[in-house]
Parts: C-alpha cells; sequence; structure tokens
C-alpha cells in the first residue's frame, strides 16, 4: 500500500503544481490592473488641489468629496444657493457681468455714463470710468477662481473663503458709494448698479456658508475666526505681494481722499462717484495679494488659481496704467515726481504679476 502511494505521489504533485501555475496565470492579470490602479491613484494625488483636478494633494487646502460631505455641520448645511450646481452657476453669472461691465467701461466709457447717469461726461470722467472698468479684471479673476472651487469641492480651503470675505468686503463699498452720491439716482442706475452689488452679497454669503459647513465649522462665527491672522512672510515674493498690500491699502484710502492728482478738470458728482468705485476693486485686489503672499510661502504659485489671479491683477495694473499715462499726457493728472512715481509703480506690479504668471507653471512643479 505504501508503495502505491509512492507511486501516485509524483503524479500528485504534478497535477497541483499544473493547477497553481493556471491559478496564478488566471489572477495575474487582475492583480496587475489592480497595481496599475494604485500607481494612477498616487499620481493623482499628486495633483494641483487649487486648480481644475478633483483630487487632492495638500492638508490644508483640500479634502476628498466623501471626507468633505461627512464633516458638513447640519447647522450651516442647506438654506439658498446651498447646491454646488446652484453655486457654480452664479459664479459664471458674476464673472460674465463683470466682464461685461469693464468691457463696456473701457471700450464706450462715454455711452455707458449717458445711459446709467444721463450725464454729459467729461474726459475726466471718461477717464474715470475706464479706470473703474480696469479693476472689474480682478473681479472676474477671483469670481472664475471661485467657480472653478465650487466645481472641484474646495470651498472648504481658507484661500477661497478669503476670496469671498474679500468679494463681500467690495460689494459693501459699492454699496456705500451708491449711498454717497443721492443726487446722481436714477431709473437706469437704480436697475444694475446696487442690485448687482445686492445681488453678489447674497451669492458670496451662501458660498461662504457652504465653506465654512465643508471646513466642519460649527457656526460662521468659528469660520470666520479660522481666516483671522496674518503671518510674516516667509519668501521674497511674500514679502513683496505684502508691500503691494500697503499699497492698495494707501490707495483705497486715497479714493475717499481730496483729488491731488487728477486737478486738470474740476471734479464732478460723476466723477467722484466714479472715484468711489475705484475703491472696491483696488481693496479686492490687495485681498488677492494676500491671498497670493500665503502662496508664496507655501510654494503654491503654479497652482490655475494664483496664476488667474496674478494676471488678474496685471490687468488691473495694466489699464491703470494706460489711463494714467494718458492722464498726464493730456493734463488731467498734474506731471510731477508723485505722479511719475504713481505710475511706475502701478508699472511695476503689472511687470512683477506678469513674471509671477509666466514663470509659475503647475506643470513644473
Amino acid at each position: 500500500m505504501l508503495s502505491i502511494h509512492r507511486q501516485h505521489a509524483p503524479a500528485a504533485r504534478g497535477h497541483v503544481r499544473r493547477q497553481h501555475a493556471h491559478i496564478c496565470r488566471a489572477v495575474r492579470p487582475a492583480a496587475q490592473r489592480q497595481l496599475q490602479l494604485q500607481r494612477a491613484a498616487r499620481l493623482l494625488t499628486r495633483a494641483d488641489p487649487e486648480s481644475n483636478s478633483s483630487t487632492t494633494a495638500t492638508k490644508q487646502d483640500t479634502s476628498s468629496s466623501s471626507s468633505s460631505s461627512s464633516q458638513v455641520q447640519p447647522g450651516l448645511a442647506g438654506g439658498l444657493l446651498s447646491l454646488p450646481e446652484q453655486q457654480s452657476a452664479a459664479y459664471l453669472f458674476l464673472t460674465g457681468t463683470s466682464v461685461a461691465f469693464g468691457v463696456a467701461a473701457l471700450a464706450a466709457p462715454q455711452l455707458l455714463l449717458t445711459l446709467a447717469l444721463g450725464v454729459d461726461a467729461t474726459p475726466l470722467d471718461v477717464a474715470f470710468t475706464r479706470i473703474a472698468g480696469a479693476t472689474m479684471a480682478i473681479s472676474a479673476a477671483v469670481e472664475y477662481s471661485l467657480q472653478d472651487a465650487v466645481v472641484a469641492g474646495h470651498l472648504k480651503s481658507s484661500t477661497y473663503q478669503r476670496l469671498i470675505l474679500a468679494i463681500l468686503g467690495k460689494n459693501c463699498l459699492y454699496l456705500a458709494a451708491f449711498a454717497l452720491s443721492p443726487g446722481l439716482w436714477s431709473p437706469v442706475l437704480f436697475s444694475f448698479y446696487p442690485t448687482a452689488a445686492a445681488a453678489s452679497i447674497v451669492i458670496n454669503a451662501a458660498t461662504l456658508r457652504s465653506g465654512f459647513a465643508q471646513a466642519g465649522a460649527a457656526s460662521a462665527g468659528d469660520g470666520l475666526a479660522s481666516l483671522a491672522g496674518f503671518s510674516v512672510p516667509k519668501t521674497p515674493a511674500g514679502w513683496t505681494y505684502s508691500v503691494f498690500i500697503l499699497l492698495y491699502a494707501a490707495t483705497v484710502a486715497a479714493c475717499y481722499a481730496p483729488e491731488v492728482i487728477f486737478t486738470g478738470q474740476p471734479m464732478t458728482a460723476a466723477g467722484q462717484l466714479l472715484k468711489h468705485t475705484w475703491a472696491p476693486g483696488f481693496l479686492l485686489a490687495g485681498a488677492t495679494c494676500w491671498v497670493l503672499a500665503d502662496a508664496a510661502d507655501r510654494g503654491r504659485l503654479g497652482a490655475s488659481t494664483f496664476r488667474r489671479l496674478n494676471l488678474g491683477l496685471a490687468a488691473v495694473e495694466a489699464g491703470y496704467t494706460a489711463v494714467f499715462g494718458w492722464s498726464i499726457a493730456s493734463g488731467l493728472a498734474v506731471n510731477d515726481g508723485s505722479s511719475w512715481s504713481n505710475l511706475a509703480g502701478s508699472a511695476g506690479i503689472t511687470l512683477y504679476c506678469l513674471y509671477q504668471y509666466v514663470t509659475n507653471d503647475k506643470s513644473k512643479k
């Protein structure tokens, strides 16, 4: 009996080996596919969280959609414009509005003033309208970036929450400028000036609420508290953007001060309103520099959001440089050292932001 088992043992072992080889051949393709999926997942996690990608890369700015939904606080969830589809459409509308007004103010300022205010525009009014139009470039850049963030599920990022707060502040200044010029109120002006600002406030307040909910904030107050503070810059770019913040703060203050540069013609009521409308745009530009300073210190200037913001700032300053240079040449602005230093500062910001836009490519990160 023992000899029979010994005779059959080699055949049995051969049969087992054949079965094992057959199983390995069957399992190997599945294992290879699993390995390929794991490699693809690792590559995706390196993607830029502040770009159009829906993947995540940093602890500060991103999380997956599943973890975001699991952290939403009931007290902040729901309400007006709580769905991403609604928020995305709203930001596309705001972006289109900013682009349309900016183009109209730059290309046809006299026609715009006649339709909106019913006044005969002076050359100074025309210059002020074009500057107001140039400031819309940063509004469009920020609003489109927020639409991008909504689609990618990145509203929990402090980057985008700070941009939303800046837009809210911008629109409050728009309403203040309107309130300071009751003599110019007209049905046409009412139909788009305060209503557009109020609509933007509603949209951004609802989106900020969603962002706080995604970030796990127990209340709006907790969410706001998490955004406070300003750290000391750690990089040359961070310091440069911080200097820009101070320049924009001074520019906003100058929008409400007596005019000392554009003195070639008397200031009209329309011109005063237009000058006040610069302040919201420059406030948003300063807040954008705050966000860019933080991005520079984190080595994130190559992300599409920050490249877009740099391009928006460059467009604002390029428009201002062109209009202000023309104003000096035509005698609307004083031709002295203060004007030329102003012009040089604006041109410098333009070139610096363009440099950051060109040299920081996320594909090289």
